[in-house]
């Protein structure tokens, strides 16, 4: 798998490409089915006891993470644009900092050589981003990333 990141100048985003050896029906059901989401979409030590999903314009998600403390909390939104196999646009809040949506947008594509996965994280503001940016954010979503490939790679030897 091959990923990079961008951080254009003109726009508060951070824009994730995910190239990936794998069909895009199974990229697409890892991505969004609650029981393999709860697998990849954490950090290490990490785990998600609840996974809420409705994945259709409209619907809501929700996502428990406890660390390893034990201490949680939650993350959570709407999906606002759902076109199956094809992208989705969502709200992102997290508990931590309830005052600030963010929006999401994933887009896939089947390439040559397996899926193209872009995700744009739009923070809104240059201040949100560069916050975001100081808390790891790259690390954070390349961890996740790797625990998205990693499951794939699972479920393409079964």
């Amino acid at each position: 798998m091959r990923r990079e990141f961008a951080l254009p100048e003109e726009r508060p985003v951070i824009v994730m490409t995910e190239e990936m050896p794998y069909p895009l029906e199974r990229a697409w059901v890892a991505r969004y089915e609650p029981l393999y989401l709860a697998q990849w979409w954490r950090p290490r030590g990490y785990s998600n006891p609840i996974v809420e999903s409705d994945l259709m314009s409209g619907g809501l998600w929700r996502i428990v993470q406890r660390d390893p403390e034990g201490n949680e909390f939650a993350f959570y939104g709407q999906y606002e644009e759902v076109d199956a196999m094809e992208s989705v646009v969502q709200t992102f809040v997290s508990e931590l900092f309830p005052h600030l949506t963010t929006r999401l947008t994933t887009e896939f594509a089947t390439t040559e050589r397996g899926t193209l996965v872009v995700t744009t994280h739009d923070l809104l503001s240059d201040a949100n981003r560069h916050g975001y940016m100081r808390m790891g954010a790259l690390e954070r979503m390349a961890e996740s990333s790797e625990n998205y490939d990693r499951l794939l790679t699972q479920l393409m030897s079964r």
